[in-house]
């Protein structure tokens, strides 16, 4: 009689009327792999994927008979895992458990730590699992199994030594069915797809350089038959989980053979990359191609950090700022938005060098989707290692992991995961770190999403100051004016950043109007200061004339910026100034600086971004819409009409 196998790849599920999860791609890799296995196959019978969080009760009341459950484990799935592995093992004492993913550690002190785990799989996962089912079924022994610990008869921890992937060749789980049984369920599936496994670079904070393995190309067959069968299932959204798209010269005929499916059969809607860095007329070209055919509608351009030793420090290089800055008005020519990414607590990072570092993004014309994010601790990684901690002290904090724009408390029962972040340095310590993320929240709150871009591109074009200094003083302004509203919005963001170090509260925050939505903390400025925008401007109003002055070309100035900030219930909007801001400010998003010129302007705005309410405002512009300048009435998104 064969033996029941779950493989276990919980996610959590996106929304609610039309609820979306990614499809379990890394268990269903390994298990497909394992059933081409003859002793595997004649010896195992394979259960349904548990890919989503249900309720452990539910989840073990339906096994039946399990003999072993595989967990793929990530920082999003941790807690979930441990606790049904728990309870699996307290319901079938007997039932084997091995976890792997890119969250166990590299010499399975899982096994130390957590009774109710058996096996450690490390690394990369298909033929470790076929080699512990076939020892298993045959009564072989495990140390001839690569890349696995276990308990020996002493009940000491053993762990085999370490073989790179080199297979050029999986079977595929989409092709071979794998996948049947799920997708009968009422839910909406994304789609996880990869032509190549395997990444060239070594930065220290992912752990993909420590795989030691070479990129390796999966045969273009294969490739194109997965596409076919994305469209064929109408898959709307595919993330090719390649770590360098674009590395090869065949990556243009995959981009095509895409473009091609969405023609002909409509799907897949959306397929987003990881674009490589450093071939830039290459990326253009595909990337062009995909805005074209609405497959993907902006491209990212990450940096990391601007500093050269930190550069150093995680092993990176960036592209030259003049050539980024070229590129992003070439995009820009074409329609097609941009993103820049930076990592917040890289070792060799200080207040000042991370501050600069935004700085020359907002400089080079990157004045509407900078994301910003706080680096995270991989137990794999380079910077996971004892060594490498110690050589930059590093301090991290547990801080409780929850997804942005989630509802906060929906399901009480919900096992709370964690995440790992790196809050203090040799370089930075943690009052600088929460001082670093309240400027970050500042500038995408502010500038990005558009309440204060225009004042503020005025204010340091004419006045020869910097973004940086510009919002670290209007920081400081609202720290010191107490009483005023921009001094409690400093109040509560500043806590919450400050909070972060110490694990007190996550890295996101509920808004009054908007109920339980978790909102990221540059988003709560911007809706607070929306909602309170009367206030907002006539205080920064204040600011602007206490630090630089005031004229009737900065009064005109900031009627024009609140002019153009999209309005709630609104479908035409009209603005008129002696002044043509719309022609300056265009000038200068395209690198072609010209002074401002006193001509009578009116502009006619139409909005088709229905919003009736605050919610649907946060919602369709400041979530949905923030990297299309959505909150921005001049921005491509709106049909504008402009007279001189």
């Amino acid at each position: 009689m064969k033996k029941n196998v779950y493989f276990v790849q919980a996610s959590d599920i996106y929304g609610t009327d039309k609820k979306s999860v990614y499809i379990p791609y890394a268990v269903g890799c390994i298990q497909a792999y394992c059933q081409k296995n003859s002793t595997v196959a004649d010896n195992y019978s394979f259960g349904k994927f548990i890919y989503t969080k249900e309720p452990i009760n539910d989840v073990v009341a339906r096994l039946e008979a399990p003999y072993m459950l595989l967990f793929s484990c990530s920082v999003w799935n941790m807690e979930y895992n441990k606790a049904l592995a728990s309870a699996v093992k307290v319901a079938y004492p007997d039932c084997l458990i091995t976890f792997g993913g890119h969250n166990v550690s590299a010499d399975g002190k899982e096994l130390k730590e957590y009774s109710y785990v058996d096996f450690v799989i490390h690394r990369f996962g298909e033929e470790p699992a076929e080699g512990l089912l076939t020892s298993l079924a045959l009564g072989k022994p495990l140390d001839s199994v690569s890349n696995l610990s276990y308990r020996n008869s002493d009940g000491e921890t053993v762990t085999t030594a370490y073989e790179a992937q080199k297979g050029l060749s999986y079977p595929s789980p989409y092709l071979e069915g794998t996948f049947d049984e799920i997708l009968r369920d009422d839910i909406s599936f994304s789609g996880l797809f990869e032509s190549n496994r395997g990444c060239p670079n070594a930065c220290s904070f992912c752990d993909w350089s420590e795989l030691g393995s070479k990129v390796r190309l999966f045969p273009m067959e294969k490739v194109k038959a997965e596409l076919d069968w994305f469209s064929e299932h109408k898959i709307e959204y595919v993330y090719c989980v390649d770590a360098n798209f674009c590395l090869f010269d065949r990556d243009a005929e995959i981009a095509d053979y895409v473009v091609q499916c969405k023609e002909q059969h409509g799907y897949p809607k959306v397929f987003r990359v990881f674009f490589t860095k450093n071939r830039f007329d290459f990326v253009f070209d595909v990337s062009t191609r995909f805005f074209r055919s609405g497959l993907d509608k902006a491209k990212t351009v990450s940096f990391q950090s601007m500093d050269e030793q930190v550069l150093k420090n995680i092993g990176r290089k960036n592209i030259r700022v003049d050539f980024f800055k070229n590129l992003l008005v070439k995009y820009k020519e074409l329609g097609i938005d941009t993103l820049s990414e930076l990592i917040l607590g890289l070792p060799g990072e200080t207040y000042d060098s991370f501050c600069n570092g935004v700085n020359v993004l907002l400089e080079s014309g990157q004045h509407f989707a900078i994301s910003i994010y706080p680096c995270e601790i991989l137990p794999n990684s380079q910077m996971g290692q004892k060594a490498y901690i110690e050589k930059f002290g590093i301090k991290s904090t547990r801080v409780p992991f929850k997804l942005i724009h989630s509802v906060d408390g929906e399901d009480s029962d919900k096992i709370t995961e964690y995440s790992e972040y790196i809050t203090a340095t040799s370089s930075m310590d943690e009052k600088q770190w929460a001082k670093s993320l309240l400027f970050s929240a500042y500038v995408q709150g502010l500038h990005n999403l558009g309440l204060l871009r225009a004042v503020a591109i005025y204010i340091c074009n004419e006045y020869k100051t910097t973004y940086s200094g510009f919002y670290q003083k209007l920081i400081e302004w609202s720290e010191k004016n107490d009483g005023s509203f921009l001094n409690r919005v400093y109040g509560k963001i500043s806590k919450l950043c400050l909070g972060i170090t110490s694990g007190e509260n996550e890295m996101f925050g509920t808004f009054d109007k908007t109920g339980r939505i978790l909102w990221g903390f540059d988003e709560l400025i911007y809706l607070d200061c929306f909602d309170n925008k009367e206030a907002f401007y006539d205080e920064v109003r204040s600011f602007v004339s206490s630090a630089f002055g005031s004229s009737d070309i900065i009064d005109a100035l900031f009627s024009y910026q609140q002019g153009i900030i999209k309005k709630i219930g609104t479908e035409k909007a009209y603005i008129e100034s002696d002044y043509d801001f719309f022609s300056y400010f265009n000038n200068i998003y395209s690198d072609k600086y010209s002074p401002l010129q006193k001509n009578h302007i009116s502009l006619e705005i139409c909005d088709t971004l229905k919003t009736e309410s605050f919610t649907d405002y946060a919602r369709e512009a400041v979530w949905y819409g923030r990297n299309r300048r959505a909150t921005d009435y001049t921005s491509t998104y709106y049909e504008v009409k402009y007279t001189v």
